[in-house]
């Protein structure tokens, strides 16, 4: 017998519509109708009042009828429009023995244990960049895990799928461009810190791909990637369980969120890298590098003086440091000014890394800065339903 199909919101529904290329055509008060240029001889009746009675039924209808359309499972679809405004991470454990999709217990265990770890090891890196962070990770972090969720687990080796939040956050009002809001960045952070999983874990794949053990210099500089002990020390109790054979990280992104960059998709760890993974842990633990910042801003101020044409100059970044609005000052060579007045000139938003000083005024030695298009509205998105 197979599963009953369940009802999905209703905004979740019409984005998932949107994205993709239904769209409304004629709209009342209790049902719109949506068409789709490739199935021209079909219509969609959306219900628009969740407290009707026959509202769960119309919902079921109308996921069947997507099903039958799409080719897909009911479940499958109910499943994704249900986790549109979701990153969905899923971490696949290989056994050479699996049983109906099952694993030891002390595997599974560890599994779970390694993936809290891992959420706060990026978030961690979200906010700073540490090869060690020990006793001082801070508290954001830890209290992003509280929200992160874990979905069932699925068939097909042993799937444990990690859930984080992935709204777009609110474009700012026109006039208001060159500042930053404070509820807008902690919307981002979500997103921001799936990103810094991706990129440190990919990182860490390519070291573990290679025919010799990462140099001290690749290790230290992987941590400007957000890899980090606790980060690799996570990722190594998995692949050194006696039940686990290969470990896998599928990253199924959002479509309502602007990616931050390029994104990572499938991302493989078998068991003979824990040697590796091991090593740059050892590594992270002894080499001496200077903590940074990861801050996101806005350029509101440049200056040089009449006699420092060539030498670049000095700019002040709008940011967000613990709630709080600071400006950030900072000296830049003359190639960094310039990439800086190209920003400034076009309100273009920026990702910065360097050592933080907490001073009056605050100021950072920057090692680091690129665009940042977490603002950005998706094209598909871009013209809502009336």
């Amino acid at each position: 017998m197979s599963e009953p199909v369940p009802s999905v919101p209703i905004d979740e529904l019409t984005t998932y519509l949107r994205l993709t290329s239904w769209a409304p055509t004629m709209s009342g008060s209790i049902a719109q109708l949506w068409s789709h240029p490739q199935f021209e001889e079909e219509t969609l009746l959306v219900p628009l009042r969740s407290t009707a009675s026959d509202y769960g039924k119309r919902m079921r209808i109308l996921i069947q009828q997507l099903a039958q359309l799409e080719r897909r499972d009911p479940q499958d679809i109910a499943s994704e429009i249900s986790l549109i405004y979701y990153d969905v991470t899923q971490l696949r454990a290989d056994h050479p023995q699996l049983i109906d999709d099952s694993i030891p217990l002390d595997a599974g265990y560890q599994l779970f244990e390694s993936a809290r770890k891992i959420v706060i090891s990026a978030a961690a890196a979200t906010i700073r960049r540490q090869g060690h962070f020990g006793q001082s990770v801070p508290l954001k972090a830890r209290e992003h895990a509280r929200h992160v969720r874990l979905g069932q687990t699925r068939r097909g080796s042993y799937i444990l799928p990690v859930i984080s939040p992935a709204r777009p956050a609110p474009p700012p009002l026109v006039d208001e461009q060159l500042h930053l809001d404070v509820n807008v960045e902690e919307t981002l952070f979500d997103r921001r810190v799936m990103t810094t999983m991706a990129r440190a874990l990919k990182t860490l794949e390519e070291m573990v791909s290679r025919d010799r053990l990462p140099s001290s210099s690749e290790i230290a500089d992987s941590v400007g990637e957000g890899v980090s002990r606790e980060l690799c020390t996570a990722l190594d109790s998995i692949l050194s369980s006696t039940e686990i054979s290969e470990i896998d990280f599928e990253f199924n992104w959002s479509r309502v969120s602007q990616p931050m960059g390029p994104e990572v998709a499938l991302l493989t760890f078998p068991k003979e890298s824990s040697a590796v993974v091991e090593h740059v842990a050892d590594k992270l633990k002894t080499i001496r590098r200077e903590r940074e910042h990861v801050l996101f801003g806005v350029i509101t101020d440049l200056h040089r003086g009449a006699d420092e044409e060539s030498r670049g100059g000095r700019i002040g970044v709008e940011t967000i440091i613990e709630r709080r609005r600071r400006v950030v000052w900072m000296e830049l060579g003359e190639e960094a000014y310039q990439e800086a007045v190209r920003y400034h000139g076009s309100r273009t938003r920026i990702v910065l890394r360097g050592v933080l000083r907490m001073g009056r005024p605050a100021t950072m030695d920057v090692s680091h800065f690129e665009p940042d298009y977490s603002l950005s509205e998706p094209s598909l998105l871009a013209n809502p339903a009336d």
